[in-house]
């Protein structure tokens, strides 16, 4: 604080004294003979008006108090509001050495001018630091009173809950749970009435009938790709569509099925095409034998499947032909024994199957060769190789005999037999009978 200047050395008690180098409002406040009175606030002289600072601090710093933290122009407006008491400024000792004899003479101040609030706001660095003395700007008027602050920290139930919300279970039984449980609640109820179940199933149950019922889903024809037209006619015979129909009421999968079972088919293709047209692409099987049964003549497969009766065996006179019961389920030998017999293709009739566990090779000229029931294939080549060494079957011979492995037996025909008995009764000297 910079030394006051003329500083007279009258004791403070023997009134006023004419100062040189005073402030002006130090010096009317000296002048002043009335005491500020006690308890009530008293507007300072015009004089000292003028030059009131206008930042407490400046106030603070010419009274020489202890240097602090001022408050602003508007907070000691604020408090000038309110009086408070005047500080006591206690008398020196006549005896004492006063630093600053003008400071003991100067009556007190009102606290309300220089006092800090109750409740000060915060404050940037900017705001505390000491300001310079600024001019009066005049009267300020007092600031509305502070509204109740609502204290922003959780009750215990909102904490309670909030930490509840945070459990995945129960957020999820909230926010998907609990919907689903009520209207599942709803409907049961609604639909616990069989009046309203009756009338629900039958607005649904007319509303996909219309739906269905459209003219672009109903499907007016069948069109059927064959190889022959006698498949063709039983495919549609088995099917028996009433046409129009809707699309929706046609099972494909259903209808190809029925459409495979035939045994001329080997596969269907099914499929509904633009304009009301329901194809049917087969394939159909292909024969490989002719089968003779009691019943008549019936096509086969290389699986053994039927495929169809056959009329005449002219119409299929490029087929070969084989008989007996159980004959198509072993037509996988009977294969191997025709391949095996192609050097006798010209003269061969055909194959029957006996007792369903073996096979007989017929020839023309009535001629026969019993096959095994196993290694047939290798006995038919054994006939074969006797045949082209001593023209076995171009004799008269009428069974070959290879049942037994181990001996195998031919038999001549009745002519040949008769031949052969002369001969052999010439060679022994019987007499012929």
């Amino acid at each position: 604080m910079p030394a006051l200047t003329g500083v007279s050395s009258q004791s403070p008690r023997s009134g006023p004294a004419t100062r040189t180098g005073e402030p002006p409002l130090r010096r009317a406040m000296a002048q002043s003979s009335a005491p500020w009175p006690s308890g009530q606030h008293v507007s300072p002289p015009a004089a000292a008006r003028e030059h009131w600072p206008a930042d407490p601090a400046s106030a603070a710093r010419s009274r020489g108090d202890a240097p602090g933290v001022a408050a602003t122009s508007d907070q000691s407006a604020r408090q000038a509001t309110r009086p408070r008491a005047h500080a006591f400024v206690p008398p020196a000792a006549p005896d004492a050495v006063a630093p600053e004899p003008l400071l003991d003479s100067m009556p007190a101040i009102p606290s309300a001018l220089y006092s800090w609030p109750d409740e000060p706001a915060p404050r940037s660095p900017a705001q505390t630091a000491p300001q310079a003395a600024a001019p009066s700007e005049g009267p300020r008027t007092a600031e509305p009173a502070r509204r109740f602050r609502r204290d922003p920290s959780p009750s215990r139930t909102a904490y309670r809950l909030h930490r509840m919300w945070l459990t995945p279970f129960i957020r999820q039984g909230i926010t998907l749970g609990l919907p689903v449980f009520l209207i599942t609640l709803t409907l049961g109820l609604w639909l616990g009435d069989d009046a309203r179940r009756d009338q629900a199933v039958g607005f649904f149950s007319d509303l996909r009938t219309a739906f269905e019922n459209r003219p672009e889903f109903q499907v007016t024809t069948l069109s059927v790709h064959a190889e022959t037209p006698e498949v063709s006619q039983a495919i549609s015979a088995r099917l028996a569509l009433e046409f129009p129909v809707s699309s929706f009421r046609l099972d494909l999968e259903e209808l190809r099925r029925a459409t495979e079972a035939l045994d001329a088919v080997e596969t269907a293709a099914l499929r509904i095409r633009s304009g009301g047209v329901l194809e049917i692409a087969v394939a159909e099987r292909e024969p490989v034998m002719v089968w003779r049964h009691h019943s008549g003549l019936e096509l086969v497969d290389a699986e053994g499947r039927r495929i169809a009766r056959l009329a005449a065996r002219e119409a299929r006179a490029d087929l070969p032909l084989i008989a007996g019961e159980g004959a198509p389920a072993a037509i996988a030998e009977a294969q191997q024994i025709l391949a095996a017999a192609s050097p006798l293709r010209e003269r061969l009739r055909g194959l029957v199957r006996v007792s369903d566990r073996r096979w007989d090779v017929v020839l023309d000229q009535d001629q026969r060769i019993l096959l095994p029931a196993q290694n047939a294939v290798v006995a038919l080549e054994r006939v074969l190789a006797l045949d082209a060494a001593q023209d076995l079957l171009a004799r008269d011979v009428r069974v070959v005999d290879l049942r037994d492995a181990a001996r195998p037996t031919i038999r001549l025909s009745q002519p040949a037999m008769t031949e052969l008995h002369r001969i052999r009764n010439q060679a022994s000297g019987v007499p012929n009978r």
